[in-house]
């Protein structure tokens, strides 16, 4: 089976959504004033995309979540297993804090960073990394105190330190459940990187659909609604197949 085969089949359901939507709106099924037809949409973003104009908001959107999703990564991974070593009782005693943290509105922490530091770049960044450390941190504890048991043991027995127990034992076995956190978070880091561009930039995805969505711009609006579609399941797809060969081979 090619891949082609294997793309069609794996998004039909969205192909028949696209083909859905302009069948829809050529045969004014929906208003064509609220809704413009997909191919409509889709001259509108060659068009952008030839000027520069969208590689300009795509480049500044891009650099935005992966710094956020950077730093939750750095801060993230270490917590979680950080927390892993506490002893049991602690940890049990800690985990409604950080629970209740990490449902906190992001919006509520957007407001409070900008009292501090005001509505720049280093705001927007922080809020997409707030948003993301948790389901990596929490992932990473999860993996951490799920290992398995016997191979742990096992290597246990061999004598081994604290430290190499956790980076050549404990982290491999922990991997899977540290990419699936990854993943969320990278969910997590499009979409409030688009409302976080919604408040105070001038650049950007999420500006760009602002200004539409203000000037009534319906085409601009909805191009960039379905870029960032694209880019969540094309990020999401390369994050799948990157976690399917770096899977540790102990955990195969």
């Amino acid at each position: 089976m090619n891949v082609l085969t294997k793309l069609s089949k794996r998004y039909a359901a969205v192909i028949a959504f696209l083909v859905l939507w302009e069948v829809s709106v050529r045969f004014e099924w929906v208003d064509p004033q609220f809704i413009p037809p997909l191919t409509q949409v889709l001259q509108y973003i060659g068009e952008q995309a030839a000027t520069g104009a969208l590689v300009h908001h795509l480049l500044i959107s891009l650099g935005r979540a992966a710094g956020g999703l950077a730093i939750a990564l750095i801060a993230g991974v270490p917590l979680g297993i950080a927390l892993a070593g506490w002893p049991y009782m602690i940890r049990i005693a800690f985990e409604p804090v950080l629970e209740w943290l990490s449902h906190i509105n992001p919006f509520v922490v957007f407001h409070i960073i900008i009292v501090f530091i005001g509505a720049g770049e280093p705001t927007k960044v922080s809020i997409i990394a707030w948003a993301s450390i948790w389901p990596i941190m929490f992932s990473t504890l999860s993996g951490m105190i799920h290992a398995d048991a016997d191979i742990v043991k096992t290597a246990r027995s061999f004598g081994l330190s604290r430290l190499r127990l956790t980076t050549k034992v404990l982290l491999p076995l922990a991997f899977p459940s540290i990419l699936t956190g990854t993943r969320l978070a990278a969910g997590y880091a499009l979409l409030f990187l688009i409302a976080a561009e919604m408040m105070g930039s001038t650049s950007g995805l999420g500006f760009m659909i602002y200004t539409a969505q203000a000037n009534y711009q319906i085409v601009q609006m909805f191009s960039g609604v379905l870029i960032i579609a694209v880019l969540a399941i094309v990020l999401d797809g390369i994050m799948s197949a990157a976690g399917k060969r770096l899977v540790h081979p102990a955990i195969k």
